[in-house]
């Protein structure tokens, strides 16, 4: 195999060095008292035992296993020189500060700066601690499943040397060890149950998503945490409980019935030490991970050596080093001072690593519960087959705040049982401003209705009767600019292409121009504040604490989405050939489950695509994170009426709006109107016959059988 010159050359260092002479290979029937004297004695601490085997050992191979034993644990201690020999990739200072420091503590969190790299370095630390140490576990694990798998295919990147940064790597030869099962493929999985890999050395590595309880009980030599920063604690909780046993217990009884004395024991090289590695952007003082950034923080700083914290800020990346001299930043200013101006918050927290102090307990929507609904996937900016369905909710405003148009597609959810569930996909968020962004002020009253009444087509996709349109809901509050919106949309229009279009309208709320406007028809909703806000914002809080309602995932300004997608057909097929061969072997349930399982984590079900976006979809994105930051900083007020107030905390409410909070609460109530009808709409049974009334069913019993 051919390796980097650079590892070459430390090679022939280390074994130019080595003393063969001081080794001693003893061939003896078993370790007896004696010997075990002489292994702590340091006059003969390069003595070698091994047991009588049928073939006696060339003084050559001898050797050469004793220059291979040097070599390894020469690299074991020097990660970062192994890193530099064997993948050709050249850290910058901070980064190789922290492989080297990190390597064997036991418990390591890092707060970086977006853009530092941090899945190349959690990528990077497993793939050498993978060669470097036999047996080696590793898992990945994240929030929603695809960061996870976003950062194990930037792994595969590395192995195919395919990261356009890193020029001249050599990432062929991690990948050289990696076992093949299969000839079609080039040994990385992706299945629907995680992505993973194997050593041909016995090492593996694999990612985990939000579904703990299967994974209860697992173990594993490392655990990493990838933008754990909102990360449910439940969880963390639950995969930190994978390298909590000590590998270096042992006891037992040789072949020979004898009892392993603690002498013997001590001969037994030492395990790898486990560790747990957190690694994230800031999140808020309220998260598990800020708990763990505090704790870690002060056991380092009272010196305990176990823990260890490096917090790497924008600052580091605007003037990266490498051997103390300062190379081309990662990312301009300019990028962080744009994401100052559209989200202060977010940008705080990912670029200057600052914790933020968000609504805490009195949040009506906790950041965990927006996480754990994240999704990779563009925002939909039209209706793309013609047959999806949309709510949108449009907060209008003339002078002050923003004004915000948010749409959900609202959608059918087949659950494990067969029935039909109602959800929501935020697919976009639009501010008037920034459609407007020369001007940098609210759209005139006509502009906002030109654009509504063309976003209202864009999500019709055609429908007649606007059928595609669940609702249009907007705000009647607003000083009554909401209300003049209505009058606008009333009326029958053409658009820019010359086509007839019939009316909108409020039939309850603006009961005196039905019979002005005959063929408007009745998508329009007026939602005053006063009637409405409150049972509103329940009704969002409600659907999303149930995980009705999903978002884009994190936006991390690049041009593109690594999108992962499930290819249904072929898992059904594989399912469907697996059930039929198991059956065959009369297995318990158990067993039977068990076995499932793990033939069809071997199949290769999951497609990564590289998805790119224009400005507009960018916008939406950026709009939603927007979004999101306001829904976390909301809290629930009090009110002896019974109807409570829903507003900012008082230390945001001079620092960002709450205008798409509200706009997100509209389309959640069009979203729990439309529950509603699933189930009112219901035909009844008859009731003339008690057995109609009272139906006996079988009971039945989901497993993977069915």
């Amino acid at each position: 195999m051919m390796i980097n010159p650079k590892a070459e050359k430390t090679i022939n260092q280390i074994t130019s060095q080595i003393d063969y002479s001081k080794y001693k290979l003893k061939q003896v029937s078993g370790i007896k008292k004696q010997y075990l004297n002489d292994i702590f004695d340091n006059n003969y601490k390069y003595d070698v035992y091994v047991k009588r085997g049928i073939y006696a050992l060339s003084q050559r191979k001898i050797e050469s296993l004793i220059a291979l034993a040097e070599i390894q644990k020469y690299y074991q201690a020097n990660p970062v020189k192994f890193i530099d020999d064997f993948f050709n990739i050249e850290l910058l200072d901070a980064q190789a500060y922290i492989v080297q420091r990190a390597w064997m503590c036991p418990n390591v969190l890092l707060v970086c700066s977006r853009g530092f790299g941090k899945s190349t370095i959690t990528d990077i630390v497993i793939m050498s601690k993978d060669m470097l140490f036999t047996n080696y576990w590793s898992y990945i694990a994240s929030g929603s499943g695809s960061q996870a798998e976003q950062t194990f295919t930037t792994l595969e990147k590395l192995a195919n040397d395919n990261i356009e940064s890193m020029m001249g790597s050599t990432g062929y030869i991690f990948k050289n060890e990696v076992e093949i099962k299969n000839a079609a493929g080039d040994g990385f999985s992706h299945s629907s149950d995680g992505f993973s890999y194997s050593l041909y050395n016995g090492s593996m590595t694999k990612t985990l998503n939000s579904n703990v309880d299967k994974k209860r009980g697992a173990r594993s030599n490392f655990c990493c945490f990838d933008e754990c920063g909102f990360l449910d604690a439940d969880m963390m909780h639950t995969y930190a409980a994978f390298v909590i046993v000590n590998k270096g217990f042992a006891t037992g009884k040789d072949r020979d019935g004898n009892s392993i004395d603690i002498n013997r024991l001590r001969a037994i090289p030492s395990p790898v030490q486990n560790q747990l590695f957190y690694i994230s952007s800031a999140s808020s003082v309220d998260t598990e991970f800020y708990k763990l950034y505090r704790d870690f923080s002060k056991r380092m700083i009272m010196g305990d050596t176990d823990y260890f914290v490096a917090q790497i800020d924008c600052e580091i990346v605007l003037k990266p080093t490498k051997h103390g001299k300062l190379i081309a930043p990662l990312y301009s200013k300019s990028t962080i001072e744009a994401a100052m101006r559209t989200n202060p918050e977010k940008a705080l927290r990912e670029y200057y690593c600052i914790f933020s102090t968000q609504a805490g307990s009195d949040a009506i929507i906790k950041r965990g519960v927006i996480t754990r609904n994240e999704e990779v996937r563009k925002p939909l900016l039209y209706n793309d087959t013609g047959n999806k369905r949309f709510a949108i909710g449009f907060d209008p405003a003339r002078s002050r705040d923003n004004s915000v148009i948010t749409v959900g597609e609202i959608y059918d959810f087949e659950q494990i049982d067969g029935t039909i569930d109602k959800r929501m996909r935020i697919v976009n968020c639009v501010n008037l401003i920034d459609v407007g962004k020369k001007i940098k002020s609210p759209m005139q009253t006509p502009d906002q209705v030109k654009y509504l009444k063309q976003l209202i087509l864009d999500y019709n996709g055609g429908a007649d009767n606007y059928d595609n349109i669940v609702g249009v809901y907007i705000d009647a509050g607003s000083g009554g600019a909401g209300v003049n919106i209505a009058d606008y949309l009333m009326e029958d229009w053409v658009d820019d292409k010359g086509i007839m279009h019939r009316g909108l309208i409020d039939k309850e709320y603006s009961a005196e121009y039905v019979k002005k406007f005959p063929n408007a028809v009745n998508k329009l909703h007026l939602m005053a504040p006063a009637a409405y806000k409150s049972e509103m914002y329940e009704a969002m809080i409600e659907l999303m604490n149930q995980d009705k309602i999903s978002f884009t995932a994190s936006y991390d300004n690049k041009d593109y989405l690594s999108m992962f997608d499930i290819d249904e057909k072929l898992l059904k097929k594989e399912k469907t050939r697996i059930v039929s061969e198991l059956k065959k072997q009369k297995l318990n349930e158990e067993e039977f489950e068990k076995q499932l399982r793990e033939e069809l984590s071997k199949v290769q079900s999951v497609k990564t695509k590289i998805v790119k976006l224009d400005w507009a979809d960018k916008l939406a994105l950026t709009n939603i994170d927007a979004l999101k930051e306001e829904l976390v900083n909301m809290v629930r007020k009090k009110r002896e009426s019974g109807k409570d107030s829903f507003e900012l905390t008082p230390e945001k409410a001079n620092k960002m709006h709450d205008d798409r909070a509200y706009t997100a609460c509209l389309i959640s109530y069009a979203l729990m109107q439309e529950r509603r009808k699933s189930i009112t709409g219901k035909k009844k049974k008859s009731t003339s016959n008690l057995a109609d009334i009272l139906p006996i069913r079988t009971a039945k019993r989901h497993s993977y059988f069915d």
